[in-house]
């Protein structure tokens, strides 16, 4: 019989038998196999039986799942891969095969509340690695107008009326004006803070009149520059991260 272990920093936390022909994983209650951390979406991805063999899906996760380091929509199992998800991982192990898992197990939990269901974007040296190494995969047998990517900002602290917003249009105002995307709150904050211009391939963030009002990766934004995957905006008490959706 096939399992599979949960391990977080090298600890393990529990055993999953796999007894049955579909497995789910993710942060809601209603998964076979709970990982409550922030990094995991909702429902994250699956175990399929095929015939003789597991196979691990991503469900269009926020983070993606990772096989050996290597970020997959779908692949075949063989025992002793280590699947991550979020910043656990996930051991698959066949009965009979020699594997490496000597960590002892330990009444070890992690959970953040930071309020309703979204996932917080990772950004971590791993995880961006990773991503690196995955691009040939994520790619793989689209056409050129499937690899077109959306910008997103998520919202990691402060006062937003949304948590998360897809930049699918030209221009997004992120200011107290009635026509901002990103509405501010609070009596100081500027109508306009700052503007993001959708290109071709890539977004670009400039400040507005008022000086110092946003701040990008912690310096004060003075001019026109090119936002990257993971970047940081702050506007006074709202803190954004900027990455792509394909």
């Amino acid at each position: 019989m096939a399992k599979l272990v949960l391990k977080f920093e090298g600890s393990v936390l529990k055993e999953y038998p796999l007894q049955k022909g579909s497995v789910t994983i993710g942060r809601a209650s209603t998964n076979d196999i709970v990982i409550d951390n922030l990094g995991v979406s909702g429902h994250h991805a699956k175990l399929i039986l095929e015939e003789d063999h597991f196979v691990v899906e991503d469900m269009n996760s926020l983070n993606g799942t990772f096989l050996n380091e290597q970020r997959v929509r779908r692949s075949a199992l063989k025992s002793g891969d280590e699947i991550l998800i979020g910043k656990h991982t996930l051991a698959y192990v066949e009965e009979g095969a020699i594997t490496d898992i000597s960590a002892p197990p330990v009444d070890k939990t992690q959970k953040i509340q930071l309020g309703g269901d979204e996932t917080v974007v990772l950004d971590t040296k791993q995880r961006r690695e990773m991503l690196a190494k995955a691009t040939s995969i994520a790619t793989e047998g689209s056409s050129p107008a499937a690899k077109e990517k959306v910008g997103c900002l998520i919202v990691l602290d402060g006062k937003s009326e949304q948590r998360e917003y897809i930049l699918t249009s030209k221009l997004c105002v992120i200011g107290k004006d009635s026509m901002a995307t990103v509405k501010l709150k609070g009596w100081f904050a500027p109508k306009v803070a700052s503007i993001i211009n959708r290109r071709d391939t890539y977004y670009e963030i400039a400040p507005s009149d008022k000086a110092g009002a946003t701040k990008v990766n912690s310096e004060v934004l003075t001019a026109v520059r090119k936002l990257n995957e993971g970047d940081l905006i702050q506007i006074g008490g709202l803190k954004l991260q900027f990455y792509f959706r394909e």
